[in-house]
């Protein structure tokens, strides 16, 4: 991953074939210590795995994506689960060759030929609390003020 620091708290990233979407932005928020964030941004896959989250489940459905696609759109944004872990939250619009698409959850995207993000450090911490009638770690606080 190559990283621009375009100006205070606003970074480019550009993955490279083969990395990890997801495992290398936790790997940045922890590193860079980001509390809370923005985060969109493009490129190519080579692979990826979406979901679809079943609310009266409380679970999400893997979608599989094999070959390469346009990542055409992806968005999210960087906050903090209960247990002290981070929480990189990503949707994506994948394209396939012939125009269709395929949209969801992100878990994982393998970069095709670039991944180009653009993550805006926003101030504070964001944290998230386990809702049990969702199931799901939901924005809670910003810097402790819940």
């Amino acid at each position: 991953m190559q990283v621009f620091e375009v100006s205070a708290g606003r970074f480019v990233l550009r993955l490279s074939l083969g990395e990890k979407l997801m495992e290398t932005l936790r790997r940045f928020v922890v590193e860079r210590q980001i509390g809370a964030g923005f985060i969109r941004g493009l490129g190519a896959s080579r692979s990826a795995e979406l979901a679809y989250y079943l609310m009266d489940e409380k679970r999400y459905d893997p979608i599989p994506v094999e070959g390469y696609t346009e990542v055409v759109s992806l968005m999210g944004n960087v906050s903090w689960k209960e247990d002290g872990e981070p929480l990189v939250h990503v949707h994506s619009a994948l394209s396939r060759r012939d125009g269709s698409t395929v949209a969801g959850h992100v878990l994982e995207i393998e970069v095709g030929a670039t991944i180009e993000i653009d993550l805006e450090v926003l101030p504070g911490r964001l944290s998230r609390k386990l809702d049990p009638e969702i199931g799901l770690p939901l924005l809670a606080c910003h810097e402790g003020a819940c």
